[in-house]
């Protein structure tokens, strides 16, 4: 059984950093192999999981859908465009990643994407876990380039626009043509003397379920300064302690540890 997990939030939350502490708790608990799915056309996650990416979906999309692309139609093309889906993995100790890649052009895409699709959703059994890295409008997901998701997680700063645009996340995903099981929030950033009550009441309005805050970690913005990844975080970090309680908490009554 594999876990989906959906992170997505305005730019500049730390969301893609997050999305790297999840697939860093998720390793760490042994909930592995992780497909790491860098959906955010900034497609930052390779530089936080310490990687390097290689052909993005995107690339594939484009290929497939021109005159000179795959073979016209069939099981030849589904098979050739999930032969160029396994060449884009970049793999790595626990978990391989793809990435997605810039937004559609002009063409048609109905035909290629249903195959990425199908080839993601085949590609998704082999792991135990799949993160998702979203953008804040959830493209892929509003063009149903994925597969269904277990658990969306809108992450925002405690800040009020930052909560609106969760809010609008979580509003936006109830419209999307594919089920999400858990709608969940997670606020970044928090300070030591917690959230102002203002903000606290503001959060506490969500209709999502609440995640551990995730504390400021100073240890995690000087790995951003000297641009290390998140597997050079020490264990003591408190950051990746409110991840990992975050995880333990999403995997219940999914997994047994091995």
């Amino acid at each position: 059984m594999t876990l989906s997990i959906a992170v997505a939030g305005k730019g500049g939350i730390g969301k893609t950093t997050l999305s790297a502490l999840l697939i860093r708790a998720l390793c760490d608990e042994e909930i592995s192999p992780v497909l790491a799915v860098d959906a955010d056309p900034n497609s930052n996650l390779a530089e936080a999981l310490g990687v390097e990416a290689s052909r993005t979906l995107a690339e594939i999309r484009e290929h497939g859908s021109s005159p000179e692309g795959s073979p016209a139609s069939g099981v030849g093309r589904a098979r050739a465009v999930g032969d160029e889906i396994q060449r884009s993995i970049t793999e790595a100790a626990g978990f391989d990643l793809v990435t997605m890649g810039r937004p559609e052009g002009p063409r048609c895409y109905c035909y290629v994407n249903s195959l990425l699709r199908r080839s993601l959703d085949e590609l998704s059994r082999n792991y135990r876990a799949v993160v998702l890295d979203n953008e804040a409008g959830m493209e892929h997901l509003s063009r149903r380039t994925t597969n269904d998701i277990d658990v969306l997680i809108a992450v925002m700063n405690p800040t009020l626009p930052s909560i609106r645009a969760a809010k609008r996340i979580l509003e936006l995903s109830r419209e999307l043509p594919i089920r999400i099981a858990r709608r969940t929030i997670l606020v970044n950033r928090v300070g030591e003397d917690g959230l102002p009550e203002e903000i606290e009441e503001a959060v506490a309005a969500l209709d999502g379920e609440r995640l551990p805050g995730v504390p400021q970690d100073d240890e995690l913005e000087r790995l951003g300064a000297f641009e290390q990844d998140v597997f050079c975080l020490p264990a003591t970090s408190p950051a990746l302690a409110a991840v990992r309680r975050a995880v333990e908490e999403l995997s219940a009554n999914t997994y047994s540890k091995t």
